[in-house]
């Protein structure tokens, strides 16, 4: 059984010996066997209806959200459950930390510029500062692909040649068998070390994001606080293979403390200021976002504190 899908059963064994009133084991009509890392479907109906009731901006961002969390999903002649369903939903686990917060918006989406739009967990701003949240719950233990766009070329090599960060996009072209001239291999390392776990190429997109609204004006010049929320599969019991998902975790925890993001931010935002078709309005003020930024690596029982 894959690591993922181990992870989903240790969560879902934890939350309904917890609570009694969820189930697992969505069913759908065209399959016999119900997914038992996935809320029922009585349990999941409720989730959601609820979520509609009390928390009806909530319930429009995931419906509307590019993942489209909400619905079942079709993949060729199959049909799984909703993402959100899934007891090692980052979404949901998101959701259910941050849904009594106040001013707190899921599913944040900010431009990049560069490629596409940049899909965050969870944004919030007050009066003194701006906070983005990305949530991971079984992404790491997923297979990760290493051929991204080409869009991220000219960036990936301008990170590689700064002397601000110790972050290197090592770019290989694919093989001549897949005559795909628009995507490329990519091992992103940080000094010796290769970033094997921690999405490094998605935070990268997040910075671009972040980058973006603030030179753009969209915010206001004030703190900008990061926070990565990483499940900690240490708070549940694991019957089968818990050695090797402390262990991915414990070094995408090692991985994520090892990155300066604060230098790798600063070298996004000087890249973007070396597109002058794009008129940055806060141009001037970018030594003082770069000052703002700062970063934290929170697990479950330490986020709501973190916001």
């Amino acid at each position: 059984m894959e690591l993922n899908k181990i992870l989903d059963l240790a969560i879902m064994k934890a939350e309904t010996e917890a609570k009694s009133e969820i189930k697992s084991g969505y069913k759908v009509d065209s399959r016999e066997k119900p997914y038992e890392n996935y809320l029922d479907n009585n349990s999941w109906d409720i989730f959601v209806n609820k979520m509609k009731e009390e928390k009806p901006a909530a319930y429009r961002r995931y419906g509307s959200g590019g993942g489209k969390e909400l619905e079942e999903r079709k993949v060729g002649k199959n049909i799984y459950p909703p993402k959100m369903a899934s007891f090692g939903s980052s979404s949901r686990m998101i959701y259910n930390l941050a849904k009594d917060t106040d001013f707190f918006l899921f599913e944040e989406k900010l431009p990049t510029v560069v490629g596409g739009m940049a899909n965050l967990d969870g944004f919030m701003e007050t009066e003194d500062k701006c906070i983005f949240v990305e949530a991971k719950c079984r992404e790491p233990y997923s297979k990760k692909t290493s051929i991204i766009d080409r869009n991220y070329e000219k960036l990936y090599e301008y990170i590689s040649n700064s002397t601000k960060t110790s972050v290197t996009c090592i770019i290989k072209d694919l093989s001549d068998e897949t005559k795909n001239k628009t995507k490329m291999n990519v091992t992103f390392m940080y000094g010796e070390t290769e970033i094997k776990y921690f999405d490094l190429k998605q935070m990268i997109c997040h910075l671009l994001g972040v980058a973006h609204e603030f030179l753009r004006g969209n915010c206001d010049i004030k703190k900008i606080k990061f926070i990565y929320l990483l499940f900690n599969p240490k708070l549940i019991d694991i019957d089968d293979s818990k050695e090797k998902i402390h262990k991915i975790y414990n070094e995408t925890c090692d991985e994520c403390n090892l990155i300066d993001f604060k230098a790798l931010f600063e070298v996004v935002v000087d890249y973007l200021l070396t597109l002058s078709h794009h008129k940055w309005k806060n141009a001037t003020l970018s030594d003082a976002i770069v000052d703002n930024f700062n970063f934290a690596l929170v697990d479950q029982t330490s986020f709501v504190k973190n916001i």
